[in-house]
């Protein structure tokens, strides 16, 4: 909890779902942009259509955040969509989404599949998944990297995912999405330096750049050390995440507290909780 009177993850679910726009689907790979789009449809976005993490659900109402989303947010759905479906959208610009890449580098290019050479990688993730569908649809791709370290902000990404502002995205008649907000636990990035690389927008409470800058893999070349502060999230938007959205607090699983008896112990309530409270839908 900051001086301020919020947590970190409240921050950055605040500042999240100030990306969101009308009329889309929003997708959160993460449990904090997940919340933001649900922030976002309550306060700012009433159109924003939710899903659940499948997609088989869709249209959803506004539930607390639970464990068991797959089922809760079924009970408000208004329709389906299988994969054939919803990738159908993806080409008329109806997803934006908030990515947990692995990777991303100073031109914005993103990585979720491996970690060293692709034939002989020393980590091997999930591969690249939906991102190189996504790239040929979306405006934008933003990110949320939880972790904020020289392995994670890289110069170059070991494996290319979705394009950066790059001699391959510009080689495309058919602009490929280009790489939006980047949001971490020390500040918020975007892409509008010189050749399109990454600028620091703001630093979140009591982060300075000397940290940032020692934690990340490449050197910002503005020349600037100073730097706004996040803004932080409105009395509103705190009552909503706290009271309307993630009443049990499952935005910890992303905080620096996290472990396996936090979740024993997350689990549990939400199980009691949605026993009792039924999936009741709260807005929408």
């Amino acid at each position: 909890m900051t001086n301020d009177g919020f947590t970190l993850e409240e921050l950055l679910i605040a500042r999240m779902s100030r990306e969101f726009e009308g009329n889309r689907l929003g997708v959160g790979a993460s449990i904090l942009s997940d919340l933001a789009a649900r922030l976002a449809k309550v306060l700012y976005v009433p159109d924003l259509f939710l899903t659940t993490s499948s997609r088989a659900a869709a249209d959803c109402g506004v539930h607390p955040k639970s464990l068991s989303d797959e089922w809760v947010l079924t009970r408000s759905a208004r329709m389906s969509l299988d994969w054939e479906q919803m990738f159908r959208l993806i080409p008329q610009q109806r997803l934006q989404i908030w990515i947990g890449a692995v990777q991303i580098d100073r031109q914005g290019s993103s990585n979720i599949s491996v970690i060293g050479p692709w034939y002989q990688p020393r980590v091997q993730l999930v591969g690249a998944r939906g991102i190189p569908d996504d790239l040929w649809g979306c405006e934008r791709l933003n990110y949320h990297i939880r972790h904020h370290s020289r392995r994670s902000f890289v110069e170059r990404v070991d494996f290319v995912c979705g394009f950066g502002h790059t001699e391959e995205r510009r080689a495309y008649r058919e602009r490929p999405a280009r790489p939006g907000t980047v949001v971490s636990n020390l500040g918020v990035f975007v892409f509008d330096g010189e050749g399109g690389a990454m600028t620091i927008e703001s630093l979140h409470p009591g982060v300075d750049f000397d940290t940032v800058q020692s934690r990340t893999g490449f050197v910002f070349g503005d020349g600037e050390t100073s730097y706004p502060v996040t803004q932080a999230p409105t009395p509103e938007e705190l009552d909503v995440i706290r009271n309307v959205i993630d009443p049990l607090g499952l935005r910890r699983l992303e905080s620096a507290e996290s472990s396996k008896a936090l979740f024993l112990e997350l689990w549990k309530r939400d199980l009691a909780a949605n026993g009792s409270r039924g999936g009741t839908n709260v807005a929408g």
